[in-house]
């Protein structure tokens, strides 16, 4: 009977812990009534490395007019297994992109991604998590769909 009080007692302590950190990960309201964070997604994209002025005119045409809100991107060494099965060095980029998760986004990405193959021959490594982040310019209509102007 004791052991089962304990076990009890333990188990809506784990509990209340759980909820206690929900509720301390929760953004907290400022002063002017901004949300510490939003939840986003931040995703690289790995791409390989092709002619700057390839570079340039892809993210022209396809990036930047599905994210015009900004992004960042980076030469990268990288390495894979080839058709060897041996390591395989690669140069390559990685395209950086805070964003919000919905259908707008998640088809932008996908369609990059084809469009990169579809072009250049190589597929794209996309990684995805979760992130908090805040910019006083992202308002909820700009989060759904931005391309939507200032």
């Amino acid at each position: 009977m004791r052991a089962k009080v304990l076990w009890r007692n333990g188990a809506l302590i784990v509990l209340l812990a759980a909820v206690l950190g929900l509720w301390l990960n929760e953004p907290t309201a400022s002063a002017s009534g901004e949300a510490s964070g939003r939840r986003m997604l931040r995703t690289e994209l790995y791409l390989e490395a092709v002619e700057l002025s390839q570079w340039e005119d892809f993210l022209a045409r396809e990036v930047t007019p599905r994210f015009p809100d900004g992004l960042s991107w980076l030469d990268l060494h990288g390495q894979w297994r080839g058709p060897s099965g041996g390591p395989e060095k690669l140069p390559s980029r990685m395209l950086i992109l805070i964003h919000a998760d919905n259908p707008y986004t998640r088809q932008a990405l996908a369609q990059i991604g084809a469009d990169f193959k579809q072009r250049f021959g190589t597929a794209v490594l996309q990684v995805s998590s979760p992130v908090r982040a805040r910019d006083p310019d992202w308002t909820p209509q700009r989060l759904d769909n931005p391309q939507a102007s200032r």
